[in-house]
């Protein structure tokens, strides 16, 4: 595999995990939007 195909496939990798984290990204915000509306964001309960 020559230095140049290596490269390409590298950054193809690169790319596919930023694409996965962007997506995890997108899950973890509507998760915690979610948990905010419901009122069961963490800390956020008063001990008083």
């Amino acid at each position: 595999m020559s230095a140049q195909a290596v490269e390409e496939e590298l950054l193809r990798s690169i790319e596919e995990v930023e694409d996965r984290i962007n997506v995890f990204r997108k899950r973890v915000r509507a998760v915690l939007a979610s948990a905010q509306s419901d009122g069961t964001e963490e800390g956020g309960e008063d001990l008083g």
